[in-house]
């Protein structure tokens, strides 16, 4: 026996859900992650603040941090998917909607720098480097002794075979390392500074 569902129950339910995701995730930030975007909005006024995520969290759409994003491109968008990271496209996405909100011929290329900070050495540091990024790569210290699978994983044995290669492989496009949000403003001014 099969039951129909009403599409607009659905898109109800999808919303229900996305509003409390987004609710959850602007009550579990990173430690230090509003006094971060509060230092480099200070001292960079100018800057272009950008979210690039493979899934639905939009800090757009999270109160305590909304003020600190200028965008927020998701592999998830109409426009970008399935080019998720660590596919460059996702990463040329956000690059097109910089370009537009600044206007074209704003910014000499040659005095624009790209940052992107990120948790993840193949899919933040590897990919967005490769598209011209100077990166900062958020590892906590544990981050990096972890070698066990998580429980809720469903990766296979090559899969994490694959993804410890990339992962060595974007170690050499690290251009700064911080254990913690509250190193950012100094890693984002030592970039900007070499």
């Amino acid at each position: 026996q099969t039951h129909q569902v009403d599409e607009s129950v659905v898109d109800d339910v999808f919303d229900s859900w996305l509003s409390m995701r987004h609710e959850s995730a602007d009550k579990n930030l990173y430690d230090n992650c509003v006094d971060a975007l509060e230092a480099i909005r200070q001292q960079h006024p100018d800057a272009v603040i950008g979210a690039i995520t493979n899934g639905r969290g939009n800090p757009l759409c999270m109160p305590s941090v909304q003020h600190y994003f200028d965008f927020c491109v998701s592999g998830e968008d109409e426009h970008v998917f399935p080019k998720r990271k660590p596919d460059r496209g996702i990463y040329e996405a956000a690059l097109d909607t910089f370009f537009n909100l600044r206007g074209d011929g704003i910014i000499p290329e040659d005095r624009l720098t790209w940052i992107h900070v990120g948790d993840d050495l193949a899919n933040d540091v590897g990919a967005s480097a490769v598209c011209g990024a100077k990166t900062i790569w958020l590892c906590a210290e544990d981050d990096e002794l972890e070698a066990d699978l998580p429980s809720w994983s469903t990766a296979t044995k090559e899969e994490l075979e694959i993804r410890a290669k990339l992962n060595d492989s974007a170690k050499e496009y690290v251009s700064a390392k911080i254990s913690n949000l509250y190193e950012l403003e100094k890693a984002v001014l030592d970039i900007l500074t070499s």
